[in-house]
């Protein structure tokens, strides 16, 4: 009789926990409420956040299921919007599945803001102005610590479940804070053990994510460009002229580098050039964090997916008629050169 009454408590401890589990919380609000959610955000934390917001009512029962289940090592980033009326399991299978995401915004590595832009029109069917205009609120990137004229450089690349309707504000502070978790707090000291500030350290990153080809060179380049820096010599990168030119090409003309009078153009000014020339990811931001130390101060694009060094111009001259011969090859053959 006492193991039948044990069988009965125990039962319903386990029923009444499916229930809380399962059962949506009608007499709490049903208002929406956005909660952004970052790659490395712990789920203690993100519990506590949607406590305060009144989306779920005790911490420690969706930390014991996210645990159980494993989701919290799933979380995915994203902008979620949730109500107090859904049910702990819900809550917690939309942010491990991403299932109120009725959107997925992908932000490949090397985007220009115009580019995360037009991509943000074509899925969202949004106005790709009221993005930019996002990017260049100077109060909102004040407030996020972004000291450029734009969100140039700090919206890190990522695939980004997000809600209809998120306003552009809330997708530029999504993408910028999603940057600062990737770096973390120690990026401003470990940039200024390089002797550049964080601001310029994206500048340099965002350099090396699209002069590198090959991803395993990135630390070569990056230390390249370093070298570069110290001896005072410009830098001599076609990706930051292609940039204000909008184009792509892994040649420019004599004509465009003489006649093209801008900071961006690194053949005439030394140094970086005023801001990032797109939105660099987590590899370039780590070539230029911990830079190879190599001899080099010349680099050519060998038309096969690699690149050519070399220490001095005449080994660089010698490098680029190779890289140029390859690349008649591969035209000739009516292939593309990279």
């Amino acid at each position: 009789m006492k193991l039948f009454k044990l069988y009965i408590v125990v039962f319903s401890v386990i029923l009444a926990g499916l229930v809380f589990i399962l059962t949506p919380t009608f007499f709490f609000s049903g208002e929406d409420i956005d909660l952004p959610v970052y790659s490395k955000t712990k789920a203690r934390d993100i519990a506590k956040q949607m406590k305060e917001k009144g989306i779920i009512h005790f911490e420690e029962p969706f930390l014991i299921l996210a645990k159980l289940t494993r989701a919290d090592r799933h979380l995915k980033a994203g902008l979620y919007r949730l109500n107090g009326q859904m049910s702990l399991w819900d809550v917690l299978t939309t942010l491990s599945e991403g299932k109120s995401a009725l959107l997925a915004l992908k932000v490949p590595e090397g985007y220009t803001v115009e580019q995360i832009a037009l991509n943000f029109q074509k899925i969202n069917g949004g106005d790709e102005a009221d993005f930019l205009k996002a990017a260049q609120n100077q109060e909102l990137l004040k407030r996020l610590g972004v000291v450029g004229p734009t969100a140039e450089g700090f919206l890190f690349p990522e695939t980004y479940n997000v809600p209809l309707g998120a306003s552009c504000d809330e997708l530029v502070e999504l993408m910028i804070r999603q940057f600062w978790d990737v770096v973390g707090p120690d990026f401003a000291a470990k940039c200024k053990a390089q002797g550049l500030t964080p601001y310029k350290m994206v500048v340099l990153a965002s350099i090396v994510e699209k002069e590198a080809r090959n991803p395993e060179e990135r630390p070569i380049i990056a230390g390249i460009l370093y070298n570069r820096l110290h001896l005072r010599r410009a830098l001599q990168v076609n990706a930051t002229l292609n940039y204000v030119l909008n184009t792509r090409h892994a040649w420019l003309t004599t004509n465009q580098i003489k006649n093209t009078d801008t900071p961006y153009n690194t053949y005439k000014y030394r140094g970086l050039p005023p801001t990032p020339i797109c939105n660099p990811g987590a590899a370039s931001l780590k070539a230029v964090l911990e830079p190879a130390d190599v001899p080099y101060l010349y680099y050519v694009a060998a038309g096969d997916g690699s690149s050519l060094f070399a220490t001095t111009f005449e080994e660089h001259q010698k490098n680029v008629r190779q890289a140029k011969k390859v690349r008649r090859e591969k035209r000739a053959q009516g292939t593309s050169a990279e």
